[in-house]
């Protein structure tokens, strides 16, 4: 069964160049351009027989942003009793490198990136993540 993958961002651009890139490779694909769809999508696919086996989360939205998300998805695996070797990965990443944004502060999150529309870069982290 192909991995299915959570992609998030505000931005339609990322979420149409991704999910080709992404689908192109074989992957099921959902997106969401809101935090709370995020988090909405995120529980209803713990019913699924095909759950999500990655996030890719960006960090600037305008609801929530990715943090926010990341924190509440975390508390919801720690509610339902998924260890955190057990929760799905979670990639933050966002439009540009932020020397202002700290990512070694945030608890939660497996690994982040900056966008970029180099599919060779996606692909390879995705790749990592979901072995």
């Amino acid at each position: 069964m192909a991995k299915r993958i959570l992609l998030v961002d505000d931005e339609l651009d990322f979420i149409t160049i991704f999910s080709t890139i992404l689908k192109n490779a074989g992957y099921i694909v959902e997106p969401a351009i809101k935090g709370r769809e995020a988090i909405g999508a995120y529980i209803h696919s713990l019913h699924d027989n095909n759950p999500f086996a990655l996030i890719l989360l960006d960090i600037r939205m305008p609801d929530l942003n990715g943090v926010e998300v990341l924190k509440i998805i975390r508390n919801e695996e720690r509610f339902r009793g998924i260890r955190d070797s057990l929760g799905v990965p979670i990639v933050l990443f966002t439009g540009y490198d932020d020397p202002q944004l700290d990512l070694s502060s945030i608890k939660g999150p497996n690994d982040h990136m900056i966008k970029s529309r180099d599919n060779k870069e996606l692909l390879k982290m995705v790749a990592e993540k979901l072995k």
